[in-house]
């Protein structure tokens, strides 16, 4: 098809800021026909799941210790995160001391999207066990979903340096690293993350919106394919090579795509809201004011965020503002 974007250099500014504003608003409407999880769901619908393990966290009589982490734990495998909230939720009312009832608990709600509440659990259980590799690594990874990049690469690191072998936790880095704008440090944990687990399709579309941020579109495709090739990629791996394919103005292939997860209204919006970005003169004469502007790392607080993992245990490399639960 033709393609309609101004002739433009690779790698550009204004550009990747479009990509990410897109892939906000991609994050918000790409729930529409996924499986109900926190990565998956809209703000609406993270918000009154956030709620639920308020109202479902009094421990249960009926049901010991083993039983309760047994039922959190099947519910977290068949993405039932708000059932695996609940249940962590009845152990963490038990003994708010004990670093795996908070950790586990923590875990599930940013899968139902109440980031806040997990980030209150962590931070009193990581004054409690600051020497535990577990309670750093969920305390890194809720520092970054919550916009904290520069606090949680030295509790990651640290985690990292106690844990060598878990690829979520330099997987995290790398989209702290993102959020810092420091791209070529955050592909550097995403390959070491490879390293460890390879061909994972979450560490892959991570890497391919690392590139995408940095402003290399044909490198990111190229990942980002890798990513949905694997069988075990989600609608958000996808959705990510949506936003690229459309960025590069293959509006075709990208409606395919978006159409094998979206309802047919919510696919076409996002491709016609991004063609139309795409070819709004007034938007890239915005875009060269933006260009000629020194060059500046990400900020974690104003950058808008595309889709995230769907992976409890990865989280998006975009910057977190916009995004709903993502945390390893």
């Amino acid at each position: 098809m033709q393609d309609i974007r101004p002739s433009r250099p690779r790698r550009h500014t204004g550009l990747i800021m479009a990509s990410t504003a897109l892939a906000a608003l991609l994050a918000l409407s790409g729930c529409a026909s996924t499986p109900a999880s926190s990565t998956d769901a809209s703000p609406k619908a993270a918000t009154a799941a956030a709620k639920t393990p308020a109202i479902a966290a009094k421990p249960d009589p009926a049901l010991d210790d083993g039983a309760l982490k047994n039922a959190a734990i099947t519910s977290a495998k068949t993405q039932d995160y708000v059932a695996a909230a609940a249940y962590w939720g009845n152990l963490y009312e038990r003994n708010q001391d004990n670093a795996e009832n908070a950790v586990g608990y923590s875990k599930a709600l940013r899968q139902i999207g109440s980031i806040e509440q997990a980030g209150m659990v962590m931070q009193r259980t990581q004054a409690l066990h600051g020497d535990d590799a577990a309670v750093l690594a969920e305390y890194g990874k809720v520092l970054t979903e919550t916009g904290h990049p520069d606090q949680a690469v030295p509790v990651l690191n640290r985690a990292a340096s106690m844990l060598p072998k878990d690829w979520t936790i330099l997987s995290t880095t790398g989209v702290a690293l993102d959020q810092m704008g420091r791209y070529g440090d955050a592909q550097a944990k995403y390959q070491a993350a490879l390293q460890l687990d390879p061909g994972n399709p979450s560490v892959l579309s991570n890497l391919g919106l690392s590139y995408a941020l940095q402003g290399d579109l044909d490198k990111a495709e190229q990942v980002l394919r890798q990513a949905v090739a694997d069988p075990r990629a989600t609608a958000r791996a996808r959705q990510n090579l949506v936003v690229v394919l459309g960025l590069k103005g293959n509006f075709d292939e990208a409606t395919r795509i978006a159409h094998a997860d979206l309802p047919p209204d919510v696919a076409n919006n996002n491709i016609a809201y991004l063609r139309d970005m795409l070819t709004q003169p007034a938007l890239w004469k915005q875009m060269e004011q933006l260009d000629k502007q020194p060059s500046q790392p990400a900020s974690s607080s104003t950058a808008a965020s595309p889709m995230t993992s769907s992976t409890p245990d990865d989280v998006s490399s975009m910057p977190p503002s916009t995004s709903t639960s993502s945390l390893p």
